[in-house]
């Protein structure tokens, strides 16, 4: 794999520019606006400023993997964060998030000059926070999607997981699963997350399902339905409020054929909690595609370019179905 679509891949463990749960914004109001995917409410009450916590807010709000003008935005807030603010770890946090978009954006050669700047805001933010999770999380992502660049390696994954192995137990669960993953060991990784106590932080709960998806990928390739099903069945009885696992039993049914059956789920999906920062219009679109019906996929499709804040991979493949579409 080359070193874009690897970073490509960062940006999808990451969630880049959406509407996700985040617990490093410090301040409790914020992070509900944040949880809740209220952006303009979230937008409004932080654009004075004036606290470490406005500064990452506005820097991740600002973010578009589609829109350069925007992620330039994004990045000089962040990088105004850590200036004013250089002991605060959500600052460096957003700065990795922002020079990820701009790396992506810039093609390869620009990955390469700013992957090392992207490593070492990661391990700052961590630094300063050793329980920051999020952060540990994507730097561990990053080192094993990037072993040979900028000291990325396994050993430092793996280091990572020793780390909070006895102080945040179910932490070192999701990393041991994305090592075993790494290696190839997906029912090692499978037994890791089945062992989760979930709790009720909605942030962890988050990244536990950003795990859960690079299984279901893997299930998805091999063609192993059967268990991508019965392990998104689970994860809706254990988060009922989550549109993730519906969204991803849609999923499950159309790479089966099932279309019809694919776009009932998707439907359920959008009534659930972080249904914004899916791409439902997308799948649904390409579902109907599927099923012949070009007109409710040209509607979806439609709707989908017009989203900000997507996936560039589905956009642009939207807008080439578009264009055969007439």
């Amino acid at each position: 794999m080359t070193l874009l679509p690897r970073f490509m891949l960062l940006a999808l463990a990451l969630g880049l520019g959406s509407p996700s749960h985040a617990a490093w914004l410090r301040d409790d109001h914020l992070q509900r606006l944040w949880e809740q995917g209220r952006r303009d409410d979230l937008h409004l009450v932080t654009q004075s400023l004036k606290s470490a916590d406005a500064y990452a807010a506005q820097a991740m709000l600002a973010s578009d993997m589609n829109d350069k003008a925007a992620t330039e935005r994004s990045l000089r807030l962040a990088e105004a964060c850590v200036k004013q603010y250089p002991d605060a770890a959500n600052c460096h946090y957003v700065l990795g998030t922002a020079l990820s978009a701009k790396a992506i954006q810039g093609g390869m050669l620009q990955a390469m000059r700013l992957g090392g700047r992207v490593f070492e805001a990661w391990e700052t933010a961590l630094r300063l926070d050793p329980g920051l999770f999020e952060a540990r999380i994507i730097l561990q992502q990053t080192y094993l999607l990037l072993p040979g660049m900028a000291g990325g390696s396994v050993p430092k994954a793996e280091a990572l997981e020793a780390a909070v192995r006895s102080t945040q137990p179910e932490v070192a669960k999701l990393l041991r699963a994305n090592l075993a993953a790494k290696k190839e060991r997906w029912d090692e990784a499978e037994r890791e997350l089945m062992a989760v106590q979930w709790g009720d932080d909605l942030s962890f709960h988050t990244q536990a399902l950003g795990v859960w998806q690079g299984l279901l990928r893997h299930w998805l390739k091999v063609n192993d339905h059967a268990r991508a099903r019965q392990r998104m069945e689970h994860l809706m009885q254990v988060l009922p409020y989550s549109a993730v696992p519906v969204f991803s039993l849609g999923r499950v049914a159309a790479d089966e054929g099932k279309h019809e059956e694919a776009i009932r789920w998707y439907e359920r999906a959008r009534a659930l909690q972080g249904a914004a920062s899916l791409p439902s219009d997308y799948r649904q679109g390409l579902a109907y595609w599927d099923l012949g019906d070009k007109d409710r996929a040209r509607a979806l499709l439609q709707r989908f370019v017009q989203t900000p804040r997507v996936a560039p991979n589905n956009l642009k493949d939207a807008k080439s179905r578009l264009k055969d579409l007439g």
